[in-house]
Parts: structure tokens; sequence; C-alpha cells
């Protein structure tokens, strides 16, 4: 991510949601992307925290714990501004990854739930319901299967 600041691609400490951004001379691009579509917004490279919060539980399940940690803030930063209205949470669906600045409609509950759920992550040092996934409970008779959340 470092050289995606330095050349301002980037600013903020999240990955966006699309790696390399598609640009009006690649052969994926579309018209239709110059309005809404742009590198870094939405589909094109945006910022999601919905796609931040199974990030941060990545990093915990990495045993990447101080990293985890460090992304978690960075996520809390980037859910508490607003798009539409004032809120104290805005709970964005995307923010642009040049600007930072919140998009997309606010209050979005898998924004939400996908912080809570990385906060959960850190704080426990677990990521629960994927940790019984890699373990043996995923292979078990249907009878038998009660994940632990």
């Amino acid at each position: 991510m470092k050289n995606l600041h330095e050349t301002g691609q980037l600013s903020g400490y999240l990955p966006p949601c699309l790696f390399p951004y598609i640009h009006p001379e690649d052969p994926d691009w579309r018209a239709r992307y110059e309005h809404f579509n742009r590198p870094g917004d939405y589909h094109n490279g945006g910022v999601w925290p919905f796609v931040c919060g199974f990030h941060v539980a990545a990093r915990v399940a990495a045993g990447r714990h101080r990293l985890a940690r460090e992304k978690l803030v960075a996520l809390t930063e980037a859910v508490r501004p607003w798009h539409e209205r004032e809120l104290r949470w805005g709970f964005n669906e995307w923010l642009n990854a040049q600007t930072g600045r919140p998009s997309g409609r606010d209050r979005q509950t898998w924004s939400a739930s996908m912080y809570l759920y990385a906060v959960v992550c850190v704080e426990r040092k677990t990521t629960p319901f994927f940790d019984w996934i890699r373990s043996d409970g995923g292979n078990r008779p249907a009878s038998q299967r009660t994940p632990v959340l």
C-alpha cells in the first residue's frame, strides 16, 4: 500500500476493493464508468467498510494482531463520517480511495455489522464462526454442526 500512497492512488490505510483500478485506456473500461465508476470509486477500487471488516478479521486469523488493531483504528475512522446527513456514525457504503470521502448511502447495516465483527475479532484475538469453519467443524455431519459464536 506504500506505493499506492506515494502515487496518490490511496489516501487512507485500508485496502481498496479492487486493484489495479480500471482506467479509460484499459480494455475493461466502459463509457458509464466516466460518471459512475471512476478509478478509486464504487466498484472500481472504492474502499468498502464491509470488505475491510473481513480484512481485519483475516489479519487476526493470520496472527497479525498488532496490524489488525491498526487496521481496526483506520476502519473506525472510515465508518464515522456521514455522506447524506449528519449522523454520529455514518457507516457508509463506500469511500473514495484517493480522498477518503464517504459516498453511497449512510447507515449501511452490512458496514456496521462487519465493523462490529472486526471489533470482536481484535478484542478476542480470534475469528468467531470462521475459526470453527477452519477446524473440523465444517466436516462434521449436519446433526453435529453447531458453531459457537
